[in-house]
């Protein structure tokens, strides 16, 4: 037997054993009256469900940030060791 009939098989089964669930009366009322009753998110909650989305870029964005800053402090100073080593002749 392939997959594809053992899945056949099973969907059918499980065809014959809901055959006879059917959604209550009320049902439809009950889901319509809970859209109506979900509020627009707030302000705070958009901002929110915004920031989590762009944690992740701002971390990588400050990471590459204080890198960039070490390695300009070492330059810095790698010249500024050389200026200090040099003596001038008048």
């Amino acid at each position: 037997m392939t997959d594809l009939e053992d899945i056949d098989r099973r969907l059918a089964r499980l065809r014959d054993a809901t055959e006879a669930v059917h959604e209550s009366p009320a049902f439809s009322a009950r889901v319509l009256q809970a859209l109506a009753a979900e509020s627009a998110p707030s302000f705070w909650e958009n901002a929110w469900f915004s920031s989590r989305r762009l944690l992740p870029v701002a971390a990588v964005a400050a990471a590459l940030a204080v890198g960039w800053a070490v390695q300009v402090d070492r330059s810095a100073d790698d010249e500024l060791a050389s200026s200090y080593a040099s003596v001038g002749f008048e």
